[in-house]
């Protein structure tokens, strides 16, 4: 239980401050007693995150009239997914080689995909009129 404590105040001390998804993460993963526990747990709550996230990306997709709309949307899908993967990498560099590298990697990932996920969800339930808006 020491053990434990101990790592989520490391953990919690490496994370950026705000990270509200990678704490609920911690919180979710609590009973995972061993760094490859951890790890995996981890890797099952983003591969949960990031299967959200397509999800309503595809919503979005199909919501969209316009082909250049569409052209646009998946350019911009493929440069954040190219962003998030590089600064998660740059992020959790200090760790390479390290047994909690997967771990800070998998929250850094997470906490950018569940960020990107309320973005694309605030387009897909955008009220009429809004300006910032894809209709």
């Amino acid at each position: 239980m020491i053990r434990l404590a101990a790592f989520v105040l490391v953990l919690v001390a490496a994370l950026p401050s705000g990270s509200i998804g990678s704490l609920a993460q911690i919180q979710g993963c609590a009973g995972a007693q061993t760094q490859t526990e951890m790890n995996e747990c981890a890797a099952r709550e983003y591969k949960k995150h990031d299967a959200a996230m397509n999800d309503i990306y595809q919503q979005l997709l199909a919501k969209l009239k316009d082909p250049k709309q569409k052209e646009m949307l998946v350019e911009v899908e493929r440069a954040w997914i190219a962003y998030r993967d590089k600064f998660c990498a740059f992020q959790s560099g200090e760790t390479v080689g390290g047994t909690i590298h997967p771990l800070i990697e998998t929250n850094c990932l997470d906490e950018k995909t569940n960020v990107h996920t309320a973005e694309l969800s605030r387009q897909l339930h955008c009220q009429e009129g809004d300006p910032s808006c894809v209709h």
